[in-house]
């Protein structure tokens, strides 16, 4: 059984973590149906007790977050979980550490891109695709910075979870999504409620996409409430 399993990738131990598919209230049962499973490290902060100066420095400043599922994470699996079908479209997992969203979509039928800064992020994505039901075609993985990312065709949906963790990230995610969402298409961007992200919708106005969403999604880890902003390319 994978829960049994402990692999080393990417220099990480690691275990299998699953989410639940989600049910409607009036079904109870003793045992929660499985939406899919990947690799996670036994220990999240193994990442931050490691990183030195230099490569602090080296990396420009950025912090590898990648191991830990956050609660923003959580939420948005939930909610693309228990949302339609998106089959055949192609979705972004922006900033996608160890995968959660992008998996959830591909539960959903979706082809799925892998995108992260952190090299190890995507060996343990790539170790996790391999475990899932899905067609291996259908993901893609591409280490590299949102600030100049590499050639993207436009995407149906872009998922986005605890990406605006820095203030320097709020304009660099909205003109991101500006420029890589398909017309009529979708960001669903989730966060905590850091007080520098709630300049976030504004400044993606500004890029020229459309609010259509503000809402406190239902809590999954205590005292965590986690806002879903829904943004959308005219088309």
């Amino acid at each position: 059984m994978r829960e049994q399993e402990h692999p080393i990738i990417g220099g990480l131990r690691l275990g299998w973590h699953t989410f639940a598919a989600p049910r409607p209230d009036e079904e109870p049962t003793d045992q929660e149906e499985v939406a899919f499973g990947l690799w996670v490290p036994d220990d999240p902060d193994i990442t931050l007790d490691q990183i030195t100066q230099e490569e602090f420095d080296r990396s420009n400043e950025r912090m590898p977050y990648f191991a830990t599922i956050w609660p923003s994470a959580e939420s948005l699996v939930a909610e693309v979980l228990a949302g339609p079908a998106v089959d055949g479209r192609h979705a972004l997992d922006l900033g996608c550490g160890l995968g959660p969203c992008g998996f959830a979509a591909a539960r959903r039928c979706a082809r799925v891109t892998f995108f992260d800064w952190e090299p190890r992020a995507l060996e343990i994505v790539k170790a996790s695709a391999a475990e899932q039901q899905t067609p291996a075609a259908a993901f893609d993985f591409v280490v590299g910075d949102w600030r100049d990312p590499p050639p993207f065709d436009p995407f149906d949906i872009i998922l986005g979870a605890d990406v605006l963790y820095e203030r320097r990230n709020l304009l660099a995610v909205a003109g991101f999504l500006a420029r890589h969402l398909k017309p009529g298409a979708e960001a669903w961007i989730t966060d905590p409620g850091r007080p520098q992200a709630q300049q976030f919708p504004d400044l993606a106005k500004d890029e020229g996409l459309d609010l259509l969403d503000t809402r406190l999604l239902p809590p999954l880890a205590a005292n965590v409430q986690i806002t879903l902003w829904r943004l959308r390319q005219p088309r």
